[in-house]
């Protein structure tokens, strides 16, 4: 082996080194593999350690024992893995542009070399291969190792921002639960307190009606009272009965039942608005099956819900048809048509939500109603759903039931 020869190596590459470079950048530009690297990246954080690395291996042909250039090739790849990481590289786009590094030198230069100096052969060419191909494999695994460390460190830290954040929302959800908790026993007691004495006053109003010697305009008086009575009374009962289907406390008592009794006892139960109004009902319950086993008084109060809603969006002189039917042999569904105002689009999704009332309609109630019926018909396994063509062509509500076999108890 001619040390001399080796060290001519070396400068000749560390001559060349600005074209060397050049080389490299435009084959990586050419790479289809390579893609990551920001086009706003300069020339000098593109190359990055490349002018570095040249001037170790130059120093590594010149004394190949050398530990202390060995270090530093190492210390300028491991710079080099993390500034590519940082600058959003992938880690097979940084193992392949070393490898470019590699070919360049071997195909170009270390040749074009050869080619000059005769005596750059045998035993000597040999050795000089071996140390530049072994500088360049340290440089891929130690670039290549401190890009994954580089990757595991920002892992790690999001892992801790994640959990933080985790944590802060778990916080905050046990909150909220908390507040929501406390809302809803809040709602509950004070529906309870509200309720208590309306009991007494309606007890009055209905002995005080049954009185043969009530004069007639104090009766019209005592009807007002109690109307108003009553109508509080449903409102105080919707309250509690959102705070029993927040609560999860909502209770149903099943039993086999005619779902087609249950909603004329509704229709009876809204009859007097019906004939205040002058409107039209068109009554063709003709589903085959209308066995359900179900909470009467729940169903009952779906079927009023719906049908009161029906009324109050219905213009005098309007008309509410109604009809059920069966969907195979274990559905019954019932729809309720009206003639009135119909759902604009934009309200429809929200139809069954809290607190949602029909917009430029008659005002009245909580708008509560909708989303109670929802829930009641949700825990029998059912659907309630509404449809309408927009304003002014009137609105169906669809509510589906599961039907009782023959040999249901």
């Amino acid at each position: 082996m001619d040390q001399k020869i080796l060290s001519e190596l070396g400068d000749y590459l560390l001559a060349h080194r600005e074209e060397i470079i050049a080389e490299w950048l435009r084959a990586v530009e050419r790479n289809a593999d390579i893609s990551s690297p920001d086009h706003h990246l300069n020339y000098k954080e593109l190359v990055d350690q490349l002018p570095k690395l040249c001037q170790e291996l130059t120093e590594l042909l010149k004394n190949p024992q050398s530990n202390q250039s060995r270090a530093e090739v190492s210390r300028a790849a491991r710079v080099h893995g993390k500034y590519r990481w940082r600058q959003g590289y992938r880690l097979e786009e940084v193992i392949r542009e070393a490898s470019i590094v590699r070919r360049i030198l071997f195909h170009n230069w270390v040749e074009a070399f050869a080619r000059e100096e005769p005596q750059f052969a045998g035993e000597t060419r040999k050795v000089a291969e071996s140390i530049v191909h072994q500088a360049v494999d340290d440089v891929i695994a130690d670039s290549a190792e401190q890009f994954v460390e580089e990757q595991q460190k920002s892992n790690s830290d999001l892992n801790s921002q994640l959990a933080d954040a985790l944590a802060d929302v778990r916080h905050e959800k046990a909150a909220a639960n908390a507040a929501n908790t406390a809302k809803d026993r809040f709602l509950a007691m004070l529906s309870h307190e509200l309720r208590t004495p309306l009991n007494p006053i309606l007890l009055w109003a209905d002995a005080k009606l049954a009185e043969t010697q009530t004069a007639p305009s104090l009766k019209e008086d005592i009807q007002m009272v109690r109307r108003n009575v009553e109508l509080e009374a449903s409102l105080i009962d919707d309250l509690l009965d959102v705070a029993r289907i927040t609560g999860g406390k909502l209770q149903l008592h099943l039993q086999l039942s005619d779902a087609a009794a249950l909603f004329r006892d509704a229709l009876e139960m809204v009859k007097a608005e019906s004939v205040r109004k002058q409107l039209k009902i068109r009554v063709e319950l003709s589903a085959a099956n209308h066995r359900v086993i179900v909470d009467r008084a729940r169903i009952e109060q779906v079927f009023w819900n719906v049908l009161k809603n029906a009324q109050k969006f219905t213009p005098e002189g309007g008309t509410i048809s109604v009809r059920s039917f069966n969907e195979g042999q274990e559905k019954v569904l019932f729809e309720i048509t009206d003639s009135g105002k119909g759902i604009e689009p934009d309200l429809l999704p929200k139809i069954f939500e809290m607190f949602q009332q029909g917009l430029g309609g008659p005002r009245g109630g909580l708008g509560l109603g909708l989303a109670i019926s929802k829930a009641i018909i949700q825990s029998h396994g059912g659907k309630i759903y509404a449809s309408s063509k927009g304003s002014g062509t009137g609105a169906t509500f669809t509510i589906e039931l599961k039907t009782a076999q023959d040999e249901a108890p």
